[in-house]
Order: C-alpha cells, then sequence, then structure tokens
C-alpha cells in the first residue's frame, strides 16, 4: 500500500513522472481509469522505493520479502526491483495490495515486469481487478476473461465491469475455482492472432472440465 501510494505520488505530482504521464495518455488512459486503478510510476533511480520505505521503518528483510527490492549478487545492499516503468498495483479478491506489475515506457526488456511469487501473492490465484469485478459477476451471472491486465482496465473504462485477466499465467483450475463463486458462465475474449486462438481453446476446455460455460468471442 505504502509503495503504491508512492507510485502514485510520482506519476501525478512529480518531474520524474511527467513522460510516463504523457505515454499513458496517449496510450488512451484517462484520469478517471489511473485513479481508479492507483496506477503510478517507478522512477528510473537505483533505491528510490527502497529509501521511501526505510523512511516508514519497514526493513531491507521485509521489503525483500514483498518482492519490491532485491538483494545485490556483488557487493552489500538492494536495489530497487521496479524502475522506470508505469506501475499497476494488483489486488487479492479483497482489495488488498499484494504485487505488480511494471511496464517499461521505454526499451527496456522484459516489457512487462512482475512481482516474484511471495507469500502473499500467487500468480496462478489471481484475477485482476477481480475486487473491482465481483459486484458485476455476481449481477450478470458471467465474467470476461481478458490475456491481460491492461485490456481488463480498457474494457472497464468502456462498461465492462466484469472483466478480469490473469497476470503473466495462463487460466489454470485455480483461476476457475475462484471465478465458479461469483458465476457459471465466461466470455473469453483473447487475442484473435493464432497464439490467442490457441489460448481460447485451452481455456474452453478447461472450463468445460470446471463445470463452467464458456463461450469465445471473435
Amino acid at each position: 500500500e505504502e509503495a503504491a501510494k508512492f507510485y502514485s505520488y510520482v506519476l501525478n505530482g512529480t518531474e520524474e513522472g511527467k513522460a510516463a504521464y504523457e505515454y499513458l495518455k496517449r496510450r488512451g488512459f484517462t484520469q478517471r481509469m489511473i485513479d481508479q486503478f492507483q496506477i503510478g510510476f517507478s522512477p528510473p533511480l537505483w533505491d528510490k522505493v527502497t529509501q521511501f520505505l526505510q523512511s516508514k521503518g519497514y526493513t531491507p528483510a521485509e521489503l525483500e520479502k514483498a518482492g519490491l527490492i532485491v538483494r545485490r549478487t556483488e557487493g552489500d545492499g538492494y536495489f530497487d526491483r521496479f524502475r522506470d516503468r508505469v506501475m499497476f498495483p494488483v489486488w487479492d479478491g479483497s482489495g488488498r495490495i499484494i504485487a505488480f506489475n511494471g511496464r517499461s515506457i521505454g526499451d527496456a526488456m522484459p516489457k512487462y515486469l512482475h512481482s516474484p511469487e511471495t507469500s502473499l501473492f500467487h500468480k496462478n490465484k489471481v484475477l485482476y481487478p477481480l475486487h473491482l469485478a465481483k459486484p458485476s459477476i455476481r449481477k450478470s451471472g458471467r465474467a470476461v476473461l481478458f490475456e491481460g491486465g491492461i485490456d481488463a482496465v480498457k474494457a472497464w473504462d468502456a462498461g465492462v465491469e466484469n472483466g478480469v485477466a490473469t497476470l503473466g499465467t495462463a487460466l489454470s483450475e485455480s483461476h476457475l475455482t475462484i471465478l465458479r463463486r461469483y458465476c457459471d458462465k465466461v466470455i473469453i475474449c483473447y487475442d484473435g492472432d493464432r497464439a490467442g486462438r490457441s489460448a481460447a481453446y485451452k481455456s474452453v476446455l478447461l472450463c468445460e472440465k470446471a463445470g463452467i460455460h464458456a463461450e469465445v468471442a471473435m
């Protein structure tokens, strides 16, 4: 939560965040989307988050456990895991921030960098952003499945509030176990390329196995 507040402040209130803010605007992100999804920016510095969170009383060991910093392989000390990236907080089903997805705004690879698995964050048990989508999923009786978090954000802004996405992993039985608490139907809305069609086919089979009726958006 503290890291998310920091990233949000950097994006919305500092010179360091201006380039990232303009990048988001060019990509069609509105201020409403930025605020609703607490989108932020990690500055291109080695230890800005480390210093900030240590000033809040957190130890390097705690920050490493949370996946926010990385121990140096040579010498002493730590460095920030996320640098020069647009930051998307990841929530659990109750709306608590448990991880981040950082999108590079330059040429840095990988393009998307996820938090590592921790005691709080297990990728195959997280649907993004389930805590926002739950009311609409329950009301409509179905969920829309997207391949990536940005797809879910853009769809939400367009009025598809029952959309959720997996994070850097394929749809799993664990994901569907979670979804079955709220609905028994899904619409699979993946990319239309060969990889997307293949993933959709596999997801349909998984849904059928889990007792969930699946349809595919063309």
